[in-house]
């Protein structure tokens, strides 16, 4: 009992119905030994337990988010409370994510940066360039961190059904999940859709693998996608000076088949549907804030998933989360 109660912490009560809980890797996983800030859940229960009829229908989907370089997934709550109203499931998932997959920009291997990725997606090693490398035990891999996640969590509210999101055997049920993040946890979020069918992937400032080397997107845009990619969707600043250039940032979605034609939504001066555009764009004042890892250090981000803009950008999540895809 003493381990379940330090295991799920009650962060925010039952604002609004939307209720947010913290789980530390650790306690589900002993084998676990970094990366130990907690994984958040978000679920309306209302939805999925009280079956509202005045609310949207439980989705029966997982949006699992991952959040960007040296995140702490805080950056959830005003995109996770807007997905969890919707009838998500909602978790914010801790992961190595201390390293850019920025440093194989300039590595002369087209394949580096998804190495880099699927080290740290399943488990690996990987040398992003002379001076980084990485090395991810399969335990401490965001794969298997939301398996354990979902293993412990199912048993310890089982009203909210965390267990429809795992096979028979226990592993993943990926075609229930929408896979989102940020920056890095956007090209994450992108990988893994063309690897394995999600039901859905939505990338904010990402994806950013661009090789100064090659003076080329990444290869594995180029791959055959296990997810169909009409289900791919992108929120992204004009002006975001992160991970790669702007006009490098458009190459990579144009190679990913998330710009057709030349034509992305201006979501500044158009509504919902959007022309059903799979590409994002704003030029809102970008948000600045201290440098997680140089205290003082002022740095710029897309304001796209910022939780300060949360109420500005609540139509454009709701369309990235509920526009129509293929069966």
């Amino acid at each position: 009992m003493l381990a379940f109660l330090a295991a799920l912490t009650l962060v925010s009560g039952q604002q609004n119905e939307v209720t947010t809980v913290a789980v530390r890797p650790s306690q589900t996983d002993p084998e676990i030994r970094t990366f130990d800030d907690p994984h958040y859940l978000m679920v309306d229960r209302s939805i999925v337990v009280g079956h509202d009829s005045s609310k949207p229908a439980d989705r029966h989907q997982l949006l699992l988010w991952l959040t960007g370089t040296d995140g702490k997934g805080n950056e959830i709550k005003g995109f996770g409370r807007v997905a969890a109203e919707l009838g998500y499931h909602v978790i914010s998932l801790m992961y190595p994510d201390d390293v850019a997959a920025a440093a194989c920009d300039n590595n002369l291997d087209p394949t580096s940066f998804e190495t880099f990725r699927m080290a740290i997606i399943r488990g690996g090693q990987a040398r992003a360039n002379p001076r980084v490398s990485i090395s991810i035990a399969p335990h401490e891999s965001i794969e298997s961190r939301l398996t354990m996640l979902l293993r412990f969590i199912r048993s310890r509210r089982p009203r909210e059904d965390w267990g429809q999101f795992l096979n028979s055997d226990g592993s993943i049920r990926w075609s229930s999940v929408a896979v989102a993040g940020q920056s890095q946890g956007g090209g994450h979020a992108a990988l893994i859709g063309i690897k394995q069918k999600v039901a859905r992937v939505i990338c904010f400032g990402a994806p950013k693998d661009f090789s100064q080397r090659l003076g080329a997107p990444a290869a594995w845009y180029s791959e055959a996608s296990a997810t169909p990619k009409d289900r791919f969707f992108a929120f992204n600043h004009h002006q975001d000076p992160k991970g790669c250039t702007p006009q490098e940032l458009w190459a990579n979605l144009t190679a990913l088949g998330l710009i057709s034609n030349g034509s992305v939504a201006e979501v500044d001066s158009a509504s919902p549907p959007y022309g059903h555009r799979r590409s994002l764009y704003t030029s809102y004042p970008l948000v600045t804030v201290e440098g997680q890892n140089s205290p003082g250090a002022m740095v710029s981000h897309s304001s796209a998933i910022h939780p300060q803009n949360a109420a500005r950008w609540h139509d454009a999540w709701t369309y990235l989360l509920t526009e129509p895809t293929t069966p």
